[in-house]
């Protein structure tokens, strides 16, 4: 373990709980009775992809950083269905009522962001606010993005909703496409390597069930979540809760109309691109992105 990961270990605790069936590892620290703050990975990471940004929050807020199912050292059903954003998002509640927490800022990056998009339609009254990060709606990705932008940017929305054919042709080259996609950002990878976030990264993705549970998270996305979103869409349906987006100059988002897409769905959005980096924007610009999380946690009218 690197000296980066044993000193963050130093400052929190590591917890495994049973939600609706489904066992889920999270990490806890910082402010017993601070405002609370959690943090939601994407794909193909875990809790871990916050490794430089807890400490930075530890002085001023509870943080809980949590494996969502299919990740990290939570259960990796291997039915398609168990990976419904609105089940997700309900044991994320199920976990925050078990801490006895009334509400928190929710920040979530990459499919932890639609998490949180799902649990602020779903369980309004537990979201103080909302921070997505370097995404866009599914909804548009899949109804509105150019065939050039899917085939460059999300390439993998496609591919990895491919019935059986995905997890044949990864079997057996697992770290080969786990590097690919974490090889996305400049010095990504080498950063992965030297803090020994890569060989936790690879351990996690080589967990049996692992594969199938992320390609099943895309497959319920397109299945049963896009329909969803299409019927609220339609029924013009709103997210009343305040929401920042920040995304990466050199990530997916770039030289798309965040903002104006965003404001079809949710009523109180701002947001910002952040210079210099892609897709990773925890992992590759941490400082900015903790700062960005201060500074809107102070803003949110907290009903404690």
């Amino acid at each position: 373990m690197s000296s980066i990961l044993k000193e963050l270990e130093s400052h929190i605790n590591h917890h495994q709980a049973i939600f609706n069936g489904t066992s889920l590892h999270y990490v806890t620290g910082g402010l017993e009775n601070g405002p609370v703050c959690v943090l939601l990975h994407g794909f193909p990471q875990n809790w871990l992809t916050w490794r430089y940004v807890i400490p930075k929050l530890l002085s001023t807020h509870k943080v809980i950083a949590i494996d969502l199912k299919g990740y990290g050292e939570s259960d990796k059903p291997s039915d398609m269905e168990s990976y419904d954003t609105s089940i997700v998002a309900n044991e994320i509640h199920e976990l925050l009522q078990h801490l006895k927490i009334k509400e928190a800022l929710i920040v979530g990056h990459d499919r932890g962001a639609r998490i949180a998009r799902r649990l602020a339609l779903d369980s309004p009254d537990v979201v103080a606010g909302l921070i997505f990060i370097d995404i866009m709606p599914t909804e548009y990705i899949y109804g509105d993005l150019s065939a050039a932008d899917a085939a460059t940017k999300y390439w993998h929305w496609t591919f990895q909703v491919v019935n059986e054919l995905p997890e044949e042709l990864i079997k057996d080259k697992e770290e080969i496409y786990l590097k690919f996609l974490l090889s996305r950002g400049d010095g990504l990878f080498n950063l992965l390597q030297s803090d020994g976030a890569w060989e936790a990264y690879l351990k996690s993705w080589m967990q049996p069930g692992a594969v199938l549970g992320a390609l099943n998270d895309y497959r319920a996305t397109y299945h049963i979540d896009l329909p969803r979103y299409e019927i609220e869409t339609a029924s013009k349906r709103m997210l009343n809760k305040k929401t920042l987006i920040l995304w990466g100059e050199q990530g997916n988002l770039h030289g798309l109309p965040v903002l104006d897409v965003w404001k079809r769905s949710i009523t109180n959005i701002t947001g910002h691109q952040i210079s210099g980096c892609g897709h990773y924007i925890p992992e590759e610009k941490p400082n900015e992105l903790a700062k960005h999380i201060k500074q809107f946690s102070k803003s949110i009218n907290w009903s404690g």
